[in-house]
């Protein structure tokens, strides 16, 4: 597989909302196009990066795409001349120093992303078919293959108010559309807002387990176990960064006093990062839940270091529910038998809903079998590579 071209450009996905911790009415992300010439013909493949974290353009102008540019066709095959994405990974990784991952994991994750949719296209498969094949799919109870749970993610704190009855109308139009969950923002308005905000999204699921709360880490402070206290009497079906990502300690704490399920770790972005997560901040395996995010974590082959890390200690795969709900997620989701797949509950970005070839149907989405990841399936996401296709 030769590369032909690679480019980039940042795009303004800001939206007029917050969580607990920052605003994101200024967020930006990296679009990228990478084209490929294999023995089958020329594709383009595609990539976008994750939600929370802004664009990548310096890293991939100045390190990544000259290093993909300048790889000889030997350095990202293997010995059958086919793709290998464990030669590309090094490629892009050659001459950085292992640790302080910062924006460069999300900077290499983008570009990985739009590899596999151009090896993928190569093979005339979905990515998720792809992956499948390469890494296998989990055998135990839950979806087939190509099919997976999911979720929709929203109750962000409008800038203007923080309104129970918009995150009810949000909770049932989310339901409505077939989603099994639906997840809202807590910890940047007072308790009494956020457990009234929570009771409006409980009486449209008409159930608890079926609702869960995201804190963004803002819950870890002095005087938050009360409040935690108050989330944990709620029966939901899980809370979200409880404490800072980081704070392994204070994590361990929420493991040893709450019942309800805790999901931590998008803002893990690395194998090591994992392996002190699940080694020093008390999760239970089986019970929490795993949210590494691949495209924030240098995309699929360290995202598959942490599932082989993660296993080696006695989680499953199921434990896994990826962070955002970009393309690249919900294949992985779909082929390697993750437990979830998180979307965007608010209509017309790009990561709301699901690519048009994609189905939901009881909770359980049926991804689309088009070759790759299914961008150019989802207008409100293939807007943004406008002016990045030409010539």
């Amino acid at each position: 597989m030769q590369i032909l071209s690679a480019s980039e450009k940042t795009v303004s996905i800001g939206s007029g909302t917050a969580n607990a911790a920052i605003s994101l009415e200024n967020m930006t992300a990296s679009a990228v196009a990478v084209q490929v010439e294999t023995k089958n013909g020329r594709f383009t493949g595609l990539g976008f990066s994750s939600y929370g974290r802004y664009g990548h353009g310096g890293l991939l102008r100045e390190r990544f795409i000259p290093r993909l540019r300048a790889a000889q066709d030997q350095e990202l095959l293997d010995g059958n001349g086919t793709f290998d994405p464990e030669k590309a990974w090094a490629v892009l990784m050659k001459d950085e120093k292992d640790g302080g991952h910062g924006e460069r994991s999300g900077a290499v994750g983008v570009l990985e992303m739009a590899l596999w949719d151009a090896y993928a296209k190569s093979q005339d498969m979905p990515v998720w078919g792809l992956l499948a094949e390469t890494f296998g799919h989990i055998e135990d109870p839950g979806p087939a293959v190509g099919k997976c749970p999911i979720y929709a993610s929203g109750g962000h704190y409008l800038l203007s108010s923080d309104d129970a009855g918009g995150v009810a109308d949000e909770a049932k139009r989310s339901f409505d559309n077939g989603y099994a969950y639906f997840k809202l923002k807590v910890g940047g308005a007072p308790e009494s807002t956020d457990l009234a905000r929570i009771h409006a999204a409980i009486e449209v699921a008409g159930s608890p387990s079926l609702v869960a709360v995201d804190a963004n880490g803002m819950l870890g402070g002095e005087g938050s176990s009360s409040r935690l206290d108050a989330l944990d009497r709620c029966g939901l079906g899980w809370i979200e960064e409880p404490v800072s990502p980081l704070d392994f300690n204070g994590l361990a704490g929420c493991a040893g006093s709450l019942d309800t399920s805790i999901a931590t770790g998008e803002n893990i972005f690395s194998e090591a990062d994992a392996a002190n997560l699940l080694l020093y901040g008390g999760l239970r395996a089986g019970k929490d839940k795993l949210q590494m995010d691949p495209l924030l974590s240098y995309g699929v082959i360290e995202y598959m270091r942490m599932i082989q890390f993660a296993e080696s200690r006695g989680w499953s795969r199921r434990d896994f529910h990826p962070h955002a709900g970009h393309q690249m997620a919900l294949h992985m989701v779909a082929g390697l038998g993750l437990g979830s797949h998180e979307t965007a509950s608010v209509h017309g970005g790009p990561f709301s809903g699901v690519d048009e070839g994609t189905r939901i149907e009881n909770g359980i989405a049926i991804v689309n079998d088009a070759p790759g990841l299914g961008i150019e399936y989802k207008p409100s996401l293939y807007r943004y590579f406008d002016g990045l296709l030409a010539g």
